[in-house]
């Protein structure tokens, strides 16, 4: 079986990378089979090289125009304060009882044996007239 020499240019490997695009998109691009192409940049240190800096580079102009879009967006801003500075969307709820007070609380296990029985009454007279 004969093999053709493809030969892949690293200024094209670097201009796709910085595309994000994927290996199987970049083989298709080619005209290699994927294998082949995860191969080449395997063997090939200035391919790598070129692949890996390609992604960098893509990243950059990524956050570079979403940094030009969050001076004219709200909500651009808000996703890159969420996404590089940790900031989140905290919503604050607060229950009170009557009349803003604390809600009153029982604490069943402090109930004497027929403070408990009283409850068991009260319960099954509510359950009776539910059903």
């Amino acid at each position: 079986m004969v093999r053709r020499k493809t030969v892949l240019k690293v200024s094209e490997i670097r201009k796709l990378s910085e595309l994000q695009v994927t290996d199987r998109e970049a083989a298709a691009f080619f005209g290699v089979h994927v294998k082949t192409f995860r191969e080449m940049l395997r063997i090939d240190v200035a391919a790598r090289a070129a692949w890996e800096d390609g992604r960098e580079l893509g990243k950059i102009g990524l956050r570079r125009k979403q940094m030009s879009l969050a001076t004219n967006s709200a909500p651009m801003a808000i996703f890159l304060g969420k996404q590089m500075l940790g900031q989140t969307d905290v919503s604050v709820i607060e229950h009170s009882g009557r009349d803003g007070g604390p809600i009153k609380t029982l604490d069943l296990t402090k109930l004497n044996a027929s403070e408990r029985s009283n409850l068991r009454d009260i319960l099954k007279a509510a359950r009776v007239r539910k059903d």
